[in-house]
């Protein structure tokens, strides 16, 4: 008993400490410089909230949180309320706050920050929160949550820097009844140390890391903000984001590496695979970041990711080359489509830089798999080049729809890819059946011919076999190379009629926040796909694949009904008139690329 509840203190004062840490709000009493300021140039990972209590109420006005204060929801909402009173009285008694009040006391800027030194082998995780007027609250649950660790076992040590009281948590190694499997050795977690200064609070896992960046409160030089790529990746964010964050990519791949090898003991190792990340140009990849918002402007939710690559592109990264063009539904494209994606990728400069990458580690690879792609009748191998890349344009499309009535198995999915060469692209297909020995079944529908695959077996998890559902159709068709789940939808589409995408008012009024030129453009209309959700919650068919899931992983899956009753939702109607459609779409430029994504807002859900 004692084990199991010293365990539940640690889990709980972590989960205390994150929770203080990272749920958010506004209004500063102490002016302290910006969270990119105070953490180091060395920061793998920053997450920053720059005002809370403005997002906490972005997210009420919100259509998610429209929906959740529906009074179509009080019966729902009171349900849950109910059933998690339980651990809220458990939580209190020891805290002196329920989660719902936790989630309250930050009232400014918060950030998050994992730091590491190339010496070190754990990182270090770190928190800025400004606790605003509920300074002595959060004190007051730190205080308590560090009596709870003592009481449980650890240690408490107490020391003065910089005019400010440290608290620090030290937990006691793990007993043998305790370790989790695969633990080797019997290695306690890394202590907890947390202070404040007036409103600011600094909590950590690392002593010194804390000291660090109390020292440093008032900014440094060599901080996260000084760094090129933290400042590019936040000019591409722009001025509306509310949350930011940010990833040190080429560093993390870096120190993931060296763990690794530490790990096994080779440092040879780790230097073989770091000359490897180099040689396939994987380090021409330096950050990614990003950043989001609620309520602004014409969106309900808007989000920019931003991964940088500054030109010119070296070895993987040359493959997905997506050039600038002007982007737009294509006739064939109905307007029944619940999502639409489309991609400019040159596949021509995509196959060149495969075979550079390819000929990197063993010269003429591509051309030796080459020989071997010949028919039964024998005759000239298939070249990748001629036959395959050159036949193709420069654009793939993928949609989703769903039949009707909607159901679990209504969802349909076409692949389409734009060729050059129409004539070109479907003999070197017939060629391939044949040096692949298929021997899909072929009808005729308006003119076109059908290719009609039947799918086998996979293995599953547990050690069944997963039957695919099928067949998977194909046809050359309108320009185009079609592949589809369900043979219905391509028929749809090669029939033609009805009314295209671009047309529809849906579309044109996300299509208005679109740029005339991008690399990739997509299309969401979220009632079709939400009402699946909401129908297989309903039946228990959710909660019943949440249980072979976890079986096949050797799991127990938690009783969905301890959590919610599903008997309580509200009609779907509720949950449909607070969906509204978005979209995204990405431009590149010499440093990389930006994908911006939204949903629209509505005037009145």
């Amino acid at each position: 008993m004692r084990i199991a509840s010293r365990a539940a203190l640690r889990l709980a004062l972590t989960g205390c400490l994150g929770l203080a840490g990272m749920s958010i709000a506004a209004a500063p009493s102490l002016a302290a410089a910006p969270p990119e300021k105070v953490f180091p140039d060395s920061t793998l990972l920053f997450v920053k909230v720059a005002n809370a209590s403005a997002m906490r109420e972005a997210f009420r006005q919100s259509q998610f949180g429209q929906l959740w204060n529906d009074p179509a929801m009080k019966d729902f909402r009171t349900d849950v309320a109910e059933k998690l009173n339980e651990g809220n009285k458990s939580f209190k008694e020891k805290f002196g706050v329920t989660l719902a009040e936790l989630v309250e006391l930050p009232q400014g800027p918060t950030a998050m920050g994992l730091t590491a030194r190339e010496d070190d082998k754990t990182p270090t995780l770190m928190l800025i929160v400004d606790a605003g007027k509920n300074t002595k609250t959060l004190t007051d649950v730190l205080t308590k949550a560090t009596k709870e660790a003592e009481d449980g076992g650890a240690k408490i040590e107490e020391q003065k820097f910089k005019n400010q009281s440290l608290t620090t948590i030290i937990f006691p190694k793990k007993e043998d009844k305790e370790k989790e499997k695969g633990d080797k050795e019997q290695d306690a977690p890394p202590p907890l140390t947390w202070t404040h200064n007036d409103n600011i609070f600094t909590i950590g896992t690392s002593v010194d890391a804390v000291k660090d960046l109390v020292a440093n409160a008032d900014g440094r030089d060599g901080s996260l903000a000084d760094n090129a790529n933290f400042q590019q990746v936040q000019k591409k964010c722009g001025s509306e984001a509310q949350a930011f964050w940010y990833i040190d990519f080429n560093r993390v791949i870096k120190l993931a590496l060296q763990a690794s090898a530490s790990g096994r003991g080779n440092a040879a190792q780790a230097q073989q695979a770091e000359a490897i990340f180099q040689v396939v140009g994987i380090n021409g990849l330096k950050a990614i970041g990003g950043s989001f918002a609620l309520t602004v402007g014409n969106y309900d939710s808007l989000s920019k990711t931003v991964f940088l690559a500054p030109a010119p592109a070296q070895g993987v990264l040359k493959v997905f080359q997506l050039p600038k063009v002007e982007l737009k539904p294509e006739a064939w494209v109905p307007a029944t489509v619940s999502t639409y994606q489309t991609i400019s990728w040159d596949l021509d400069g995509a196959f060149t830089a495969i075979n550079d990458l390819a000929n990197m580690f063993q010269p003429g690879l591509l051309n030796v798999l080459e020989q071997q792609l010949v028919g039964p009748n024998g005759g000239e191998p298939l070249s990748f080049q001629k036959d395959v890349f050159g036949p193709l344009g420069d654009r793939i499309t993928i949609l989703t729809d769903f039949k009707k009535p909607i159901s679990e198995d209504s969802q349909r999915n076409v692949l389409a890819v734009a060729l050059e060469d129409p004539k070109k692209a479907e003999d070197s297909f017939k060629k391939l059946v044949e040096t692949l020995n298929a021997s899909p079944k072929k009808r005729e529908f308006q003119g076109t011919t059908i290719f009609d695959f039947e799918v086998g077996e996979l293995p599953n998890a547990n050690g069944q076999n997963m039957k695919l559902k099928g067949p998977i159709s194909l046809a050359f068709a309108k320009n185009m190379l079609f592949v589809a789940s369900d043979s219905s939808l391509l028929e749809q589409l090669l029939r033609g009629g009805g009314t295209p995408l671009a047309e529809s008012s849906a579309y044109q009024a996300v299509a208005k926040e679109f740029p005339d030129k991008a690399c990739t453009l997509s299309f969401a209309r979220p009632e079709e796909s939400a009402r699946i959700s909401y129908d297989l919650l309903k039946s228990g068919q959710f909660e019943k694949a949440l249980q072979q899931a976890a079986v096949a992983g050797g799991n127990n899956a938690p009783k969905l009904d301890n959590v919610i009753d599903k008997n309580k939702l509200p009609d779907f109607s509720v949950f449909a008139k607070y969906l509204s459609p978005g979209g995204s779409y990405s431009l590149s430029d010499d440093d990389g690329l930006v994908m911006t994504s939204f949903t629209l807002r509505k005037q009145k859900p």
